[in-house]
């Protein structure tokens, strides 16, 4: 009897851990896309412990009627053009098995709590869209989420996992930032303090000071602007030489931020 008992006790556990597997997440993608920056894609494969990640090439598509006027280009003709077009540039990684589960882990939570019905005029959304094996899927929207309410901070976490996950890609790394901004008043990140080296990514004058008092003390401080937004002169050098005498630049060829000024 007691044979019996244990046989159909393994039966059942059996059973329930194939009906589980049955269910579980095999693909996740999470997509941030904030309304005045370039989004970004994170794609999650449980089957091969991948994490690939993608920037769109942005660009629209204009079908010239006259000089005057244009109309969106039909559906047809962008079918007949679609492998010539600008491609997205993606990045895959097979992370430590511990930060791949500990992101799933995020987003399986995200994917399980409630959206806000109606979108902004502006801010951020973030897209997440889940698959299972029986692929299964599933699709929501986080219309501009506070920081503090639960969604917010697991999309806070997401972004610092996938920065960590992905640090020695400069394009994906500008493209969370730049996510960021949505949630944070984020003035530097310091990525090293032997040299010193700071990546501004605002200014807000009426902080600033005081921010850049809490870094560390160098005879040199090197300055990267290549994701920033405003002119360096606005309040950013004036305090930066209150406190360092030598101030390496390091810029986008594209902007001048105020060094062309006489």
């Amino acid at each position: 009897m007691k044979k019996l008992a244990f046989i159909i006790l393994l039966l059942f556990i059996i059973i329930s851990c194939a009906d589980k597997k049955k269910f579980e997440t095999e693909k996740i993608i999470f997509i941030s896309s904030p309304s005045f920056y370039n989004s970004f894609k994170i794609e999650l494969d449980n089957k091969s412990k991948k994490i690939i990640a993608s920037i769109p090439y942005e660009y629209s598509l204009a079908d010239s009627i006259s000089k005057n006027t244009w109309k969106f280009i039909d559906s047809t003709d962008l079918e007949s053009i679609r492998k010539f077009l600008p491609k997205e540039i993606k990045f895959e990684v097979k992370p430590e098995y511990s930060k791949f589960q500990e992101l799933e882990s995020i987003l399986v939570r995200l994917s399980k709590l409630r959206t806000s019905e109606f979108p902004p005029e502006d801010g951020i959304n973030i897209y997440l869209e889940t698959e299972n094996s029986q692929k299964i899927k599933s699709k929501k929207v986080f219309y501009s989420p506070n920081e503090k309410s639960e969604e917010g901070k697991l999309i806070i976490k997401t972004y610092e996992i996938i920065a960590k996950i992905f640090k020695d890609e400069t394009k994906l790394e500008d493209a969370i930032e730049n996510s960021q901004r949505y949630f944070n008043d984020e003035i530097y990140i310091v990525k090293s303090t032997k040299p010193l080296y700071v990546k501004f990514l605002d200014s807000h004058c009426d902080n600033i000071e005081n921010e850049i008092g809490k870094l560390p003390y160098s005879k040199t401080i090197f300055v990267d602007l290549t994701n920033y937004r405003k002119d360096k002169n606005e309040c950013l050098e004036k305090t930066l030489r209150k406190k360092y005498s030598k101030i390496k630049w390091i810029l986008k060829t594209t902007e001048n931020y105020g060094f062309a000024e006489e």
